[in-house]
């Protein structure tokens, strides 16, 4: 090699290495400013409030909180066997059977896990009110039975996408070989099967019980004050009985069963490497009379629209539904503000332009932050990246009761009060986001051929023009994808926003909630308007991320 050509490529080198070198210095500064601030100094400073003994002694000593803790465990237990009993039988559905409309159930499938909990709540209540369960052993409201089957109707999804990706990358021979040597379809399933779904479902299972237990909105509407987890508690005792200690000592508990549940998550996904893997599983053709065949496919389809479906038809059904019949009336109070001054309280027209506002800014700021923090999980060194995918991790993990309660405590003691400032709720929604942005983009970029950016370089491109035009067109679909998963995590947040936000400046969940702590038929009547108001907003962010190819679960 010439020594002209030698200069080149080391000169070449040291600009790629110089650029990169800069701009995952920058992505560190302002990825470490931001979690800094907003989520390990809150959560330092709370932790440093429930850490006495004194304080641990009496709160652990209780009889009360352990049935709390108790009652925390057992419901996420049963939420989490019923998803994957559901979940399992819905991805065999959407993956291994061939129909038309398979598409659209998988879809409606997925809905539910970004509809914000207040809407679901309210699907949930409406559901009750139908069918008039007040006062039976199936009654929704004030129940374990409403809150388990609330859960399941949103970590379903987890499970499905989870197992039912899985599964359709599993080859189909050995369940042929089963069945030609005489095994039934049950029979080949729970011993052919259900083996090599291991891996999957146990990661779904980690997730589905983290969000279960860390569940807020759900215990809060459906538990009512019968009802207590972990997460009420630490609400209750922070806002209603001002016992920041309890709260704080509360929280250190979830906290660390939080984390335990991240360590079992990250090594379930560390098994999940296999060789059979990628054989792109193709349904093989059956007659569509075949009995077996359409019994599995109209139960699978029943199952998907009576458990997703019903609820949502029903929460709509009762918007409309007033004292003297079918209309829009309470859609129109909601718009027009021709409202009593009973009503006129809730501000629900502010309350609209808030939730949009906020969650528009907390989208902008998490898929800015998430693009920084996917290029550092996508980074050369090892080390790096690993620390940047577990430290992204525990906001996903961590309650949105446990950031805004940190930011509560925490951010007081500067020159300027954060916690009165508007501001504070869109970052403090923008945090939870930043992780699924960062999952999203830090996929695309590892499908990034390295070759096409280095021989743009050597064809005289410079990093500017490399990044305009190589990765900005592959990465976009995974930035608007992740941006629209934020903005509907983001409109539909309760835990945080419900200690941030002030009483003038309210948002959609917010007000739902205080509306639907007001008896009457008119409160009720526009708390489902706003609940289908606001699942609307969220169903169009889904059908952008849908259309972006990139309809994702949590556990991505």
């Amino acid at each position: 090699m010439s020594y002209a050509k030698r200069k080149w490529n080391k000169n070449y080198k040291e600009n790629r290495n110089s650029g990169s070198s800069i701009f995952t210095l920058t992505s560190i500064t302002v990825i470490g400013i931001f979690f800094s601030v907003f989520y390990f100094f809150p959560l330092g400073k709370l932790l440093r409030y429930g850490l006495s003994a004194s304080t641990l002694i009496d709160v652990y000593g209780s009889t009360a909180i352990w049935k709390i803790i108790w009652f925390t465990f057992w419901q996420a237990t049963l939420s989490t066997l019923l998803s994957l009993l559901l979940g399992t039988f819905v991805a065999n559905t959407v993956t291994r059977l061939r129909f038309r409309g398979q598409s659209f159930l998988r879809v409606l499938s997925t809905i539910p896990f970004v509809l914000p909990t207040v809407v679901v709540s309210s699907a949930f209540i409406s559901v009750n009110k139908l069918f008039r369960l007040d006062g039976t052993i199936f009654s929704l409201e004030a129940s374990a039975l409403g809150i388990i089957m609330a859960h399941a109707f949103f970590n379903t999804a987890i499970v499905v996408r989870t197992v039912g990706g899985w599964w359709s990358q599993l080859k189909d021979e050995p369940e042929h070989a089963a069945r030609t040597l005489g095994s039934g379809p049950v029979k080949a399933f729970m011993h052919v099967t259900l083996p090599r779904l291991k891996p999957a479902l146990l990661a779904s299972a980690s997730l589905t019980f983290l969000f279960s237990f860390t569940s807020f909105g759900v215990i809060l509407l459906l538990g009512g004050l019968r009802k207590s987890t972990i997460e009420t508690e630490i609400w209750r005792y922070a806002t209603q009985r001002t016992d920041i200690k309890t709260a704080a000592a509360l929280g250190i508990a979830q906290l660390v069963i939080v984390i335990l549940m991240l360590i079992i998550n990250g090594n379930l996904r560390a098994r999940h490497a296999t060789n059979e893997l990628g054989a792109g599983f193709r349904p093989h053709a059956k007659p569509l009379n075949a009995r077996p065949h359409m019994l599995r496919i109209t139960s699978g389809v029943f199952l998907v629209i009576s458990f997703f479906g019903l609820p949502l038809l029903l929460l709509f059904e009762r918007s409309i539904k007033t004292t003297t019949g079918y209309s829009f009336a309470y859609y129109k109070q909601i718009f027009t503000g021709n409202q009593s001054e009973r009503f006129k309280v809730f501000a629900t027209k502010e309350a609209i332009w808030n939730s949009i506002t906020w969650a528009l800014i907390a989208m902008f700021v998490a898929t800015v932050l998430g693009y920084f923090a996917a290029n550092l999980m996508t980074h050369s060194s090892k080390r790096l990246s690993k620390t940047a995918d577990t430290l992204l991790l525990l906001p996903l993990g961590t309650s949105g009761v446990l950031i805004g309660f940190g930011i509560l405590i925490a951010l007081n003691a500067t020159p300027v009060d954060f916690r009165s400032k508007w501001w504070i709720v869109p970052l403090a929604q923008a945090m939870i986001g930043v992780g699924f942005v960062a999952r999203i983009v830090s996929t695309a970029i590892r499908g990034i051929d390295p070759q096409l950016k280095d021989a743009a370089k050597i064809l005289g491109a410079s990093n500017n023009q490399v990044w305009r035009n190589i990765d900005l067109p592959i990465i976009s679909r995974s930035l608007v994808a992740g941006a629209a998963f934020s903005f509907a995590i983001a409109i539909g947040e309760f835990g945080a926003t419900a200690f941030l936000t002030r009483p003038q400046r309210p948002t959609i969940p917010t007000t739902i909630f205080n509306l639907l702590g007001r008896p009457g038929a008119e409160t009720f009547g526009m708390a489902m308007a706003l609940s289908v108001i606001l699942a609307a907003v969220t169903g169009v962010s889904i059908a952008i991320l849908d259309r972006t190819g990139s309809v994702i679960s949590r556990d991505t």
